[in-house]
């Protein structure tokens, strides 16, 4: 389990001097992207740059791979053909099959490719690297001797329409199946938003590529070493973060798949491995954060990613993480409907859950409603929180507000309102449902009953019965399950 406490997020800080990834390769302002750059060189997985024109993606692959010492490919994917990726096809000998004619070119021999404004080539080419990106294959034959793709695009236009910055009329969202492909989803900064400093060293020195290897063999393996020392304690840890991010990224309107969430947890170990090797002080969440950060599919499609909602989201998943609030709120943060939470919440042991635990739940379940949902839930809750010391004053103030103008209509005799006349279709329907609810027997007919009263008379326009009884069944059935051996 790391060492950390569950809000440390903070960046994490360099021990070295000078250990630095891209340095070495005379690439400065990017610093701050080591960690994943080495993480995606440790685990071979897809890694996609999205930056203006001019921010040395093309140049920092390229030296990559120069570095590395790797049979490299560079094509742009808006002009490539398939003829360029595996040659072209002839017959072969017995004229009974096609073989290919290599080209010096070619994917075939290829370690490394690196797939250029991938954002501006054409739908059915986007298609056709699916299988080059993800399973290293294609027209279904293996590429044996590939290891890293790699891509680079300019910003899409933005989810609104927008642009940020340089506006690329060529650069379009990746389709999203494409974008999951890419495990590392890294934005290289403009100039103008690196320091004096950085951009000083880029004009003196950038332009050249080091000689040699510049020692990045080494520090992969070095890498690679420390990623295979990661104990089973560290990699549980990963897969409950992942676990723990997924309802909150859903709130943010981050949906990932399981493709993405397997390859988070994979993403945060490589980070932290890396952070390992360039003898950078961090913690794995720290790390994990960096992978998070640098691992959603969505830059690709032109969203903009909230940092502090994201670093909200974290903190939830590796509290979550760390199971210190036992399996009873590990199961509340992995449902997404607030109202089965409080449902969950109900059926823990005493001391699981505290007044004010329960209480924030209560009132977030409540806030998530309609109006009338509102009503339905306050009236199911107000009958299973029976004492005042299960809630704060806060959530018990809420139901009886809700709760009043039911209990209105619960002291029997006459109750005498005045309506317009325009709502005589709308009382129609309360009665019909009310009668038939009669003559089917149902149990808790006053309740209902009482609860359709009360929501006619405060919005009878906006009434659905239908539906307030639906979630008046679902509800009571979900909060308030049958006793054993009685029937729901």
């Amino acid at each position: 389990m790391p060492n950390a406490s569950h809000a440390d997020i903070a960046a994490p800080s360099d021990t070295s001097g000078n250990n630095h990834l891209l340095r070495r390769l005379n690439i400065f302002g990017l610093d701050h992207l080591d960690a994943v750059i080495l993480a995606a060189l440790t685990d071979e997985r897809p890694l996609l740059l999205i930056g203006a024109h001019g921010t040395a993606k093309s140049e920092l692959l390229n030296r990559l791979a120069a570095a590395l010492r790797l049979e490299h490919r560079h094509f742009n994917a808006s002009l490539i053909s398939f003829d360029d990726l595996l040659g072209y096809p002839v017959p072969n000998e017995a004229r009974d099959a096609l073989s290919w004619l290599r080209t010096p070119g070619d994917l075939w021999g290829a370690e490394s490719v690196f797939l250029d404004e991938i954002s501006r080539c054409r739908p059915e080419t986007q298609n056709k690297l699916f299988a080059v990106i993800h399973e290293r294959r294609v027209q279904g034959l293996p590429l044996v001797n590939l290891r890293y793709r790699w891509a680079a695009m300019n910003p899409p236009a933005l989810d609104d329409g927008t642009v940020e910055g340089d506006a690329y009329s060529g650069s379009v969202p990746l389709d999203p199946a494409l974008a999951d492909r890419f495990p590392y989803v890294v934005t290289v900064p403009r100039l103008l938003d690196l320091s004096v400093a950085d951009r000083t060293a880029i004009i003196a020195q950038g332009g050249t590529a080091p000689d040699g290897d510049a020692g990045l063999p080494a520090l992969v393996a070095t890498a690679r070493a420390r990623l295979a020392e990661l104990t089973e304690g560290q990699r549980a840890w990963a897969a409950a973060w992942v676990q723990g991010l997924i309802v909150p990224l859903h709130q943010m309107g981050l949906d990932i798949s399981g493709r993405r969430a397997v390859a988070l947890a994979s993403s945060a170990l490589a980070v932290h491995a890396a952070h390992l090797a360039l003898g950078v002080r961090s913690s794995l969440p720290q790390s994990a954060y960096t992978a998070l950060r640098w691992g959603l599919p969505q830059r690709a499609l032109g969203r903009v990613i909230d940092d502090a909602a994201l670093k909200a989201a974290h903190r939830l998943a590796d509290h979550a993480a760390r199971a210190i609030d036992g399996a009873t709120w590990r199961d509340i943060r992995g449902e997404a409907d607030p109202v089965r939470r409080v449902a969950i919440a109900l059926r823990a042991e005493p001391g699981e859950s505290t007044r004010t635990q329960v209480s924030q739940l209560v009132l977030d379940a409540l806030a998530s409603q309609t109006p009338n949902g509102r009503r339905v839930l306050a009236l199911v809750l107000a009958s299973r929180f029976t004492r005042e010391d299960l809630l704060t004053a806060e959530a018990c103030e809420q139901l009886a507000v809700l709760v009043e103008p039911v209990l209105a209509f619960a002291g029997g005799g006459k109750v005498t309102r005045t309506v317009p006349r325009a709502h005589a279709n709308a009382w129609d329907n309360v009665c019909a449902t009310i009668d038939r609810l009669s003559k089917e027997g149902e149990p808790q007919l006053g309740e209902i009953g009482n609860l359709l009263y009360a929501a006619f008379l405060d919005d009878a326009t906006g009434l659905d019965a239908a539906r307030v009884v639906a979630c008046y069944r679902e509800w009571h059935e979900l909060l308030h399950p049958a006793a054993d051996g009685e029937a729901a």
